[in-house]
């Protein structure tokens, strides 16, 4: 039995979580060096920031010749642990290849 592809949508994108920049960094690179014209980074709450210094370090270091194609900024609706709702914000950078 063959195993579902993900969806197009969720090729190519990289969720920033808790571990050190430089992981996420590898996992762009490595995104960009199998043929991806462009790569989407997304981070919701106190990712944000470890978030945009990825794509930087990216673009200075690693692969000057991206640059961002957009830059999205929302906010995402999440259930807390005590049965509540809270609104948290989230961010989106798309990278692309000049």
């Amino acid at each position: 039995m063959e195993q579902a592809r993900p969806a197009a949508a969720d090729e190519n994108v990289v969720y920033i979580g808790a571990k050190p920049p430089m992981s996420y960094v590898l996992a762009v690179v490595t995104q960009f060096s199998n043929g991806a014209k462009e790569v989407r980074i997304k981070a919701r709450g106190n990712a944000i920031s470890r978030a945009v210094q990825v794509a930087e370090i990216v673009r200075n270091r690693f692969l000057p010749g991206l640059k961002p194609a957009e830059v999205g900024i929302s906010s995402e609706e999440l259930e807390s642990a005590r049965g509540g709702t809270s609104r948290v914000p989230s961010i989106q950078i798309t990278l692309v290849k000049v």
